[in-house]
């Protein structure tokens, strides 16, 4: 009784300013017009790991709905912040996705049972579901479907977009087990590959054929039987290539990384629990042991935090983050988020001018060419004295005890302007907060599950320097566009994928009043919106995911 009054003492005023936040953020609201049903049905995912990582947005989402369903677990955790009295909840609804859209009688008979349960019995369920969502919100009732990590990513509820389509359901992103194994390892990423190991006839993503890519980092979920995924890997990549397991990436007192090389990692692995991990594999990982065993500090040193603030608007922050920022004594943060987290940062020492310093960070300024100074706004020169400037206040405040934090945007380790900070202090006690990425985000606004392609099941993370290399597998593909040209990535495209390739524009992701999407195909995009240069907070989605919302039913 004692620890859940600490915890509702410590958390609550919190909660109250992540609330009041995600209110600001969603005003004015949406209209709704005389045909429109009074309730609504929303997915809402709500992170990995601990409570903390829930966003604004989703605590807004739960605490305005009548209807919950989750289980029993979900609900215990999300207890001391949720307010369930006088809510219906409830469990055993979960994990259904399994044989929807099919015709159970032309499933072969072998197939036919999952986990112990037969096609009808999926069936029965999805219908159950289906009507008891039908009902609330006929009766004008707020429902929603709390859904783990990010509902985009390998989850198991998108079904519920479809069947429940007719009722402009909505989505509330939420952090994936990816945002949280980066923070936890300090794993800055460029390119990555989303995938799991399944194995599948005829299939262009594998394992195999993905790993040709030196400069990506592959990403595996759900890695199951992880003995036979480490020989795959082991078949496909040098012995000496860099690998790290993440273990229940999110919760704070059980997560675990674990770092080697193919050739080793195996006997590492004794009494590490590796049900719930994510396996990573690439060069990116080279420098990353150093830097993600934290730091025994000095007594009386203080410490320094990279905080992932989200995308968008300021409700998609988690309560994680925002703790930070309220125990921080120093705060390194832009114009933007000084006036999106103004009530937060009141009488607090903030200081702007630190956010974009990584062009040419550890690199000698004579050996810049002429082409890469062009594309900068300052000189290398004038790139190192403020990195040196930025080091030399975090250093001096971790020294008189102070908690430091800098915040970043999105995930702050996907292609994050600020993760080379974490190099540079790696000898201090240093932490990253995880956040929302706007891939993340954009996943949201298109309610349709990324990694379930009719013919892919991994997700490329690209740039305009490697769109043309990873094209080849004809994968979904998600490009941060960064100031390239968009015809420059259609053209790119264009030499892999057919034209009618499904695509979308998602700008200003996690924007409630600006956010849009624009559906189209390869041959037709540009067309639609022009050769010019599109907003720089836009992603382009190229996969046959986006038809009809992809394939949900395996």
């Amino acid at each position: 009784m004692h620890h859940r009054f600490g915890f509702f003492k410590t958390w609550l005023p919190l909660c109250l300013a992540l609330l009041l936040i995600a209110c600001a953020a969603q005003a004015p609201s949406q209209s709704t017009g005389p045909n429109d049903a009074p309730g609504s049905y929303t997915l809402v995912g709500i992170g990995p790991g601990d409570a903390d990582l829930l966003t604004g947005r989703a605590l807004a989402a739960i605490q305005n709905a009548d209807l919950i369903f989750c289980n029993p677990r979900t609900q215990e955790k999300l207890a001391p912040l949720v307010d369930f009295k006088g809510k219906e909840v409830l469990d055993g609804y979960g994990v259904l996705f399994r044989f929807y859209g099919r015709d159970c009688a032309q499933v072969p008979e072998a197939e036919r049972v999952w986990h112990g349960k037969r096609c009808e019995q999926f069936h029965q369920k999805q219908n159950e579901f289906v009507a008891l969502v039908r009902k609330a919100v006929k009766a004008g009732r707020h429902v929603v479907l709390l859904s783990g990590g990010d509902p985009t990513i390998y989850g198991p509820d998108m079904w519920t977009l479809k069947a429940l389509a007719d009722l402009k359901p909505s989505v509330v992103p939420g952090l994936s087990s990816l945002n949280a194994a980066n923070a936890a390892q300090k794993v800055s990423l460029g390119e990555v590959i989303i995938t799991a190991p399944f194995q599948r006839e005829g299939r262009t993503d594998t394992i195999e054929r993905l790993a040709v890519h030196e400069r990506a980092t592959m990403v595996v979920f759900m890695p199951r039987e992880l003995p036979a995924l480490l020989k795959r890997l082991a078949a496909a990549y040098p012995a000496d290539t860099p690998v790290s397991i993440v273990s229940h990436a999110g919760q704070v007192d059980r997560q675990k990384a674990i770092f080697g090389t193919l050739a080793d990692i195996g006997g590492k692995l004794d009494g590490v629990e590796t049900d719930m991990s994510l396996v990573y594999v690439g060069k990116s990982l080279t420098n990353v042991p150093a830097q993600a065993a934290a730091a025994a500090p000095a007594a009386g040193q203080g410490k320094f935090y990279l905080v992932g603030m989200g995308p968008g608007d300021a409700d998609l922050a988690t309560l994680r983050a925002v703790k930070v920022i309220e125990k921080a004594d120093l705060i390194f943060a832009s114009q933007k988020y000084q006036e999106r987290y103004a009530s937060l940062l009141a009488g607090k020492k903030v200081l702007d001018g630190y956010g974009r310093l990584f062009p040419f960070y550890g690199k000698a300024c004579a050996k810049v060419s002429a082409q890469e100074q062009s594309r900068e706004r300052m000189s290398c020169e004038e790139y190192h004295q403020k990195q040196a400037e930025f080091e030399r206040l975090v250093r001096a405040a971790v020294a008189q005890g102070k908690t430091v934090a800098m915040l970043d945007s999105g995930d702050p380790l996907i292609y994050g302007p600020c993760a080379w900070s974490l190099t540079a202090l790696k000898d201090l006690d240093t932490e990253v907060v995880p956040g929302l990425s706007c891939f993340n985000a954009a996943n949201a606004a298109l309610q349709a599950g990324v990694t379930q392609g009719k013919n892919s099941h991994s997700v490329l993370l690209a740039s305009g320097w490697s769109v043309d290399e990873m094209a080849v597998h004809r994968s979904t593909m998600v490009l941060f566009t960064m100031r390239h040209e968009f015809k420059q990535f259609v053209d790119a495209l264009s030499k892999h994928y057919p034209a009618d390739t499904p695509v979308a524009i998602v700008s200003h992701a996690g924007y409630a009043q600006k956010e849009k999407v624009t559906h189209g195909t390869l041959g037709t995009i540009l067309a639609q919106v022009g050769a010019d240069n599109q907003p720089f907070e836009y992603l382009l989605y190229v996969g046959d995911f986006l038809a009809d919302g992809g394939r949900v039913a395996n």
